[in-house]
This record gives C-alpha cells, structure tokens and sequence, in this order.
C-alpha cells in the first residue's frame, strides 16, 4: 500500500484540482475536495499502473507533513532512493 500526499488547489471554475508533487502527470478535479481525492486516487492508479509497464517503479511518496494523501492498495514496490531500480 503506498499513500502519496497532494495539494489541492481551487480552479477559476470552483472545483477542486489535486496534484501529486511526486508523481506530476497525475492531475486531477472534482466538484469539490471530496470528489477530487476520489478521481485522484484513479489517476494516480493509472500512472503507476503506466510507469510499471514501461518498466519504472514508482516514485517513493514524500514524507509532507499534514498534507492530505491517496491511498492506494493495489502498489507496494517503489524505487529506492537514489534512482536505482
């Protein structure tokens, strides 16, 4: 299971988008908060589920604190600090 934090940020629409500092092509928006973390959860899904099949392991989550995270269960393996796989 990994959980990575991310900012959510008002649109000039007034929804709500979430961004994942550590994983950037994972955007996000929902009507509100709760609607955005839950089309997060599906994006961020997607593109871990694209990084392994083009043979990259996951980003390992930052350590933010008090940021709110996504979880996801269906990942575990990330690469290791210095870039190696």
């Amino acid at each position: 299971m990994l959980s990575y934090p991310v900012r959510m940020v008002p649109t000039k629409e007034g929804e709500v988008r979430v961004v994942f500092p550590d994983v950037p092509q994972a955007v996000a928006e929902g009507r509100d908060e709760e609607d955005a973390l839950y089309r997060a959860k599906f994006v961020l899904e997607m593109c871990l589920g694209h990084m392994l099949a083009h043979g990259e392991l996951p980003p390992k989550p930052s350590d933010i604190c008090g940021a709110p995270t996504v979880t996801t269960e269906k990942f575990t393996r990330v690469r290791e600090e210095d870039g190696a796989e």
